[in-house]
């Protein structure tokens, strides 16, 4: 007798015992994984699972999904989310990855998704280094394998966290950089040291000389925006530094970035670390550490600036601060913050504390493309808030009196005699015309009878035929418009805005709550013209068209 073989062998040829599966393959780097020397890529990965693919004719691929430097500890990954709303859509049914930890390794939530989520979409899951199919498992004790490998992993990236976090509060005491981009002006070198970067290491010294004599943060930027250079995020990825397709845009230099280069001691040559505490394991998120709890180690690495500059550019910086927080603050408090925006460019205008002579502050709103980002890129124009204010309150208080004004002429032509005259007027009307398409549709009917009967030719037929279809068709037309005109005067038009600016007449100023109701956006143009957007436009249009109807019933 032959014997059987025990060794588990390969599926046979699906094709004919399933159907075709759309499949996805998914693909997962950490930032540890991606650190480590030999390491899988996910190039790797992905090409591994095509051939695992190729090999198996009812498997289709349809997309590739990878989140590259992502935990795998959370869910939250634009990748990941990206595949499961294809499997929502219905576009996938199928997953395939190179093994359970590139899944997940959140024991609670990866277990969720292979036992509830995907099965609820009826979607297969293939790890293939697992040697796990959801649709045909190997053996009976599968359902207690592959919660364990999850547990494992969720374990081990506890442990490794903990590890990881133990490594870099070891190098930060050595002084060694441990973060994921170098501060503008250097670049990591081997060891975790810094090293200059000799393209960018000149503006970080041209923007604290430029700060030592005298120029703030937002001269800075604008000088630097002029000068072409591009902003240190636009740098890093012209660099291949940063691959994230979102920094390609960010070509402008803004004065929060001079600022935070102005006030870091590692251009002194000084290594300060630990400013924030985050979460390898769970959920991600950084938390803000007291300074007591800093690390700083002196002297790692050459400095870009002595000293001296620093303390005075940082006694200037102080001087400013001091000036500001005692000056007098101005009357108003940000009553059009967020509705003012620039009538060129469209970006929100910024508001800006100015000082007079006598030490007096007031506010004023200038185009934030023209003063921190280009002047080429925008016109100047400024309009100072006490004199906005009182242009938006004149023609506030017009719009209440024109309002109250068409609400009076509405309620008058709304009033009960009125009322019946117009619809007794278009009713007249209605009538007439519904008589004139009666007769010519009789008219109509009698010309196919003359026709038949031979007392008209075809040509004759056929071109009063002609007229009375023109003729129809313009009564037809007449008689919508009637009827649309009968429908405005029976409804009753909502309106919210007269309501709301009654609730405002007896203000004599504009306030917060006043400005947020009414108003939708203020935009300001270079010669001080002023649009105003109102929220109530449409409620507005609805009772200027409700008189347009009484007009054209010849009532007014």
């Amino acid at each position: 007798m032959a014997r059987i073989s025990r060794k588990a062998t390969e599926p046979p040829d699906q094709t004919a015992l399933e159907p075709l599966w759309n499949t996805c393959i998914y693909g997962r780097l950490s930032f540890e994984d991606d650190r480590k020397k030999g390491s899988d890529s996910i190039g790797n990965q992905i090409a591994m699972l095509e051939r695992y693919i190729e090999e198996r004719p009812y498997l289709k691929l349809i997309s590739v999904f990878q989140d590259i430097n992502q935990t795998g500890t959370s869910f939250e990954r634009p990748g990941f989310h990206e595949m499961m709303e294809a499997v929502r859509s219905g576009k996938i049914n199928c997953i395939i990855v190179k093994d359970l930890s590139r899944f997940g390794r959140n024991y609670i939530e990866t277990g969720a998704y292979l036992e509830k989520i995907l099965p609820f979409f009826h979607v297969r899951f293939i790890s293939v280094n697992d040697g796990y199919d959801s649709l045909n498992p190997n053996n009976q004790d599968e359902g207690y394998v592959v919660p364990l490998k999850n547990l494992i992993h969720d374990v081990y990236a506890r442990d490794i966290s903990q590890k990881t976090k133990s490594g870099l509060s070891v190098k930060r005491n050595k002084g060694e950089f441990t973060g994921c981009v170098a501060a503008y002006g250097y670049r990591k070198g081997d060891g975790g040291k810094l090293v200059v970067d000799e393209e960018t290491a000149p503006v970080v010294r041209n923007i604290f000389e430029w700060a030592r004599g005298g120029m703030g943060d937002l001269r800075i930027a604008r000088r630097l925006n002029e000068l072409g250079i591009p902003s240190p995020s636009r740098y890093r990825y012209a660099k291949g530094i940063l691959k994230s397709e979102r920094y390609a845009g960010m070509r402008y230099w803004y004065q929060s970035a001079v600022r935070r280069i102005l006030v870091n001691p590692v251009y002194l040559g000084h290594m300060v670390q630990g400013k924030t505490k985050s979460d390898l394991w769970g959920k991600g998120g950084y938390v803000n550490m007291p300074r007591e709890q800093w690390v700083e180690i002196r002297h790692t690495h050459e400095p870009l600036v002595d000293e001296e500059t620093f303390l005075a550019v940082r006694q200037i910086k102080q001087e400013r601060e001091f000036l500001v927080e005692n000056r007098k603050k101005p009357q108003e408090t940000g009553v059009l913050q967020g509705l003012v925006f620039c009538g060129d460019c469209k970006r929100r205008m910024k508001r800006r504390k100015m000082l007079e002579a006598n030490g007096t502050a007031f506010n004023c709103f200038t185009c934030a493309t023209y003063e921190d980002i280009s002047q080429n890129d925008c016109t100047k124009k400024r309009m100072d808030e006490p004199e906005l204010l009182l242009i938006l309150y004149a023609v506030i208080c017009r719009q209440m009196d024109l309002t109250v004004s068409i609400e009076r002429l509405v309620s008058k032509l709304n009033g009960p005699k009125s009322l019946s005259r117009h619809q007794n007027a278009l009713a007249e009307e209605l009538a007439k015309t519904k008589k004139k398409l009666s007769r010519l549709s009789m008219l109509r009917s009698c010309l196919y009878e003359d026709y038949k009967a031979k007392l008209l030719d075809e040509a004759e037929y056929l071109f009063a035929k002609s007229r009375y279809e023109e003729e129809e068709g313009a009564l037809q037309s007449c008689l919508d418009e009637l009827f649309a005109q009968k429908h405005r005067l029976e409804a009753t038009p909502q309106k919210p805005w007269p309501a709301a600016l009654k609730k405002w007449r007896k203000s004599k100023t504009i306030t917060t709550e006043m400005a947020a109701e009414l108003i939708e956006r203020v935009e300001i143009y270079g010669d001080k013209t002023v649009s105003i957007c109102f929220r109530y436009r449409d409620e507005f249009e609805n009772l200027l068209r409700q008189i347009e109807a009484y007009g054209k019933a010849g009532s007014i």
